[in-house]
């Protein structure tokens, strides 16, 4: 989206606590929806196609979007009326507001708002930001998955063989958890990959070197051959390509599909534009020899191999 005429503060991460006790779970989401329903009917947001979008939720974690700062900032007022008037306020210290494009704009002066004005934040487990640079989240996730192979040092005493389960099966999901919205670089492919051979490293050990006399680590191409497995940025690939099948095989109208292929009119920024989430998955596609992948995504069968093709890309 970079590079639209957004200009809109988006007020991401919007808990709601209940000022009432819930009996249950689903007493709360029912509180929540009725909230988001009156917020729904509310002028404003963001228009897409013939879509307008206006609020985003996950239980009671919340996004507002609108175009202008004015705008959100009624949304949030509505909102947060609503909200009163069934038991429930808004948490003012979790809440932030976030610019994709900066307009200068001071949201406490201007609109009398007590929400912080951030450039990045975590929303769902994911590092956010205004630039659309996912270097911050990938340096989480690597410095997440360090702390996870800590955890599991004491099973490395096991076989090679279980070693590369607790890989596959626990250090890879917490290093890669979201990648499908990745947007990569080749430094920070390059940061995976270094992360990626050190664990794998410490599943193979060292070798006993004939021609030195001495043990050393073992090379990349080596570990490649005895361990056998996908490396880190061969199964992000596969997961972006899987889940753009995901999207492009949803209705026309439907807004997952609507947002990726919109595109924003105005002018752009200064300087030259950051690469776009599709335009990583093309370049991929590209290097796999896949031709009018418009076409072949509607395959199911077809799709699915070029996934597999992916997961087996050696770079």
């Amino acid at each position: 989206m970079e590079g639209s005429p957004i200009r809109h503060a988006v007020l991401q991460k919007v808990p709601l606590e209940a000022g009432l006790h819930l009996k249950s779970i689903k007493s709360c989401s029912r509180l929540v929806e009725k909230v988001i329903r009156v917020l729904q009917d509310n002028e404003g947001g963001l228009r897409i196609g013939q879509n307008k979008i206006q609020i985003l939720g996950f239980a009671d974690d919340l996004d507002i979007i609108g175009d202008s700062l004015s705008d959100t900032a009624n949304a949030a007022r509505v909102l947060e009326e609503a909200a009163k008037k069934i038991g429930l306020e808004i948490n003012t210290e979790k809440t932030k507001i976030m610019e994709l494009i900066e307009s200068g704009e001071d949201p406490s002066e201007s609109e009398n708002l007590a929400y912080e004005k951030v450039s990045d934040f975590k929303y769902l487990g994911v590092t956010l930001s205004t630039k659309n640079d996912w270097s911050k989240e990938i340096s989480i996730r690597i410095n997440k998955a360090q702390r996870t192979f800590y955890a599991l040092t004491k099973f490395f005493m096991l076989s090679r063989k279980t070693k590369a389960r607790l890989y596959v099966a626990i250090i890879r999901p917490t290093l890669t958890y979201g990648c499908e919205a990745w947007t990569t670089t080749k430094q920070t492919e390059r940061k995976l990959r270094t992360f990626e051979h050190r664990i794998w490293r410490k599943i193979c050990g060292p070798v006993f070197d004939e021609t030195t006399g001495n043990w050393r680590r073992r090379y990349n191409r080596e570990l490649y051959d005895m361990l056998d497995l996908t490396t880190v940025t061969s199964f992000i690939k596969s997961q972006r390509i899987q889940w753009l099948g995901h999207i492009m095989r949803r209705r026309e109208n439907e807004i997952v599909r609507v947002t990726l292929e919109w595109k924003p009119i105005g002018k752009r920024p200064r300087g030259r534009p950051r690469k776009r989430w599709i335009d990583v998955v093309e370049e991929d596609l590209k290097i796999l020899g896949v031709e009018n992948w418009r076409e072949s995504v509607q395959d199911r069968d077809r799709w699915r191999s070029v996934v597999m093709a992916a997961k087996t890309l050696r770079e």
